[in-house]
């Protein structure tokens, strides 16, 4: 309505309208995460002359403000988008804005039951902008899937092994920082043990820490087992048994290859020496479990890229806190790119668990995109307990991190494992004991010792076997203990 003067008296603002040129265009809003993936998608689209691209979003909170605003068409995501979990996805379905998905594997959930256009991660440009124009039509463009199984089963994923005639290679590898990959490689290695031979190997050329873990003699070491150079069977089968030490008591069938003593002996192990070095191994050994460091680019550390490459399975480990998940979701993009393994042969472990403060699995799954093999429990005190003996925590505990480790090592090996009891006293202090009728202290056991070992013959010097003196020099039979 307008006045005498031709100017409109209704107080309510105007919106812009939209250009004619534009009106044929479709306003795409894109949160691709990946400035390589931008580069190679959107010029093309742009050049198209169908899209204008409105928005381009680095995290999902403004992608999801900018399609409430109700200034785009339609939406271009990735799946590694910052910050895109599960509920922004169903925010995203309840505008009812066409949506156009980028995931790794366009079959499996939550992506399968979008209504949205789902397509690879590796689709084109010309996919893209056909997915583009079908979602805002309102069609379903076919879901690609690929050959690898589907498997959407809720519980622990089992890990994949290799058959009894070569030997398994596990390789735990993760990400920056310190989330427990050398704790957990001993102690599976330490459970493995215990029922076949295992050896474990510190393939970490950046930190090496296995000998620092175990009180193990770091001169016996990857490097001296390079330098040999074995060329023959019987050569390997000789460097190898010089260079392996008994991992612990109680894991009669475990040993372990300390990693290198300094940095600057790195590139003294080649890639050939690496695949030769793991073959041999699982000749000899029914697992082979090597800790990897988390460095894969570069040529100094291509062992890593190695062991990754030859092991049957890959446990990734990472803590269960944001910022370990970050650094475990950029080590697994690199594993996937480098190296291109099969998602069957990749599963988490989410070491120091604390559901009071930490995602659920699923939601930890589902936001990386791998299955999970294993959940720690937080046990800091057992841990600390282990690390102050230098022995495995599934020797020093019976808490609920040492059951996760041995459930793990259960479904690695295919049945249960019993782990052997501690090693017990010698027989004739036992005898000792039984026959004076109680327990021996531990002085009385370490004086007897003494003496045998040295052919000493008790004096009165060692009565304190039997008394012990008062405060004013006369005797007292000694408390029992």
């Amino acid at each position: 309505m307008t006045n005498d003067y031709g100017t409109s008296n209704d107080p309510t603002p105007r919106v812009e309208p939209r250009r004619l040129a534009d009106l044929a265009r479709l306003r795409i809003a894109v949160g691709l995460g990946d400035p390589e993936r931008e580069q190679r998608l959107l010029p093309l689209l742009g050049e198209s002359g169908e899209f204008v691209i409105v928005e381009r979003c680095l995290a999902a909170d403004p992608l999801l403000a900018c399609v409430r605003d109700r200034h785009v068409d339609a939406v271009l995501v990735a799946f590694d988008l910052h910050r895109l979990s599960r509920g922004v996805l169903v925010e995203l379905e309840q505008t009812r804005v066409p949506l156009v998905i980028l995931a790794p594997d366009p079959a499996q959930e939550p992506w399968a039951s979008l209504p949205g256009v789902v397509l690879p991660l590796e689709a084109n440009a010309e996919a893209v902008r056909q997915a583009l124009a079908s979602a805002a039509r309102g069609e379903r463009h076919p879901v690609v899937t690929h050959d690898e199984p589907d498997d959407q089963d809720s519980e622990l994923a089992p890990p994949v092994v290799g058959d009894a005639e070569t030997g398994s290679v596990l390789a735990l590898a993760s990400g920056q920082g310190s989330p427990g990959r050398t704790t957990i490689a001993i102690n599976l290695a330490a459970a493995l043990g215990a029922v076949g031979p295992t050896v474990l190997v510190d393939a970490d050329l950046s930190g090496p820490s296995i000998a620092a873990y175990l009180d193990a003699d770091p001169t016996h070491n990857l490097y001296m087992l390079a330098h040999a150079e074995p060329q023959s069977q019987r050569e390997w089968d000789y460097a190898i048994e010089q260079e392996t030490q008994p991992l612990a008591v109680r894991s009669p069938g475990a040993h372990v290859l300390c990693g290198l003593p300094k940095p600057e002996l790195r590139p003294r192990l080649s890639v050939q020496f690496g695949e030769r070095l793991v073959r041999e191994l699982q000749r000899r050994y029914r697992y082979v479990v090597l800790d990897v460091g988390v460095d894969l680019l570069g040529g100094e550390v291509g062992l890593h890229r190695t062991a990754l490459g030859l092991a049957d399975q890959v446990l990734l480990v990472t803590a269960a806190d944001l910022v370990s998940l970050w650094h475990g979701r950029l080590a697994l993009n690199l594993v996937q790119t480098q190296l291109a393994l099969p998602t069957q042969r990749v599963a988490l472990v989410l070491n120091r668990y604390d559901h009071r403060y930490h995602h659920s699995r699923t939601e930890i799954e589902w936001a990386l995109r791998t299955p999970t093999a294993a959940v720690i429990p937080h046990d800091h005190r057992a841990v600390q307990h282990a690390l102050a003996q230098q022995r495995p925590l599934i020797h020093v505990s019976r808490g609920r991190a040492s059951r996760a480790l041995l459930d793990l090592a259960d479904r690695i090996h295919g049945q249960r494992i019993v782990l052997p009891p501690e090693p017990t006293e010698r027989g004739w202090l036992r005898w000792l004991s039984r026959a004076r009728g109680k327990s021996a202290s531990r002085t009385d056991l370490a004086i007897l010792e003494r003496e045998i070992t040295h052919g000493d013959e008790p004096g009165r010097e060692h009565a304190g076997l039997a008394t012990e003196q008062s405060t004013n020099g006369r005797a007292r039979p000694a408390r029992r203990g």
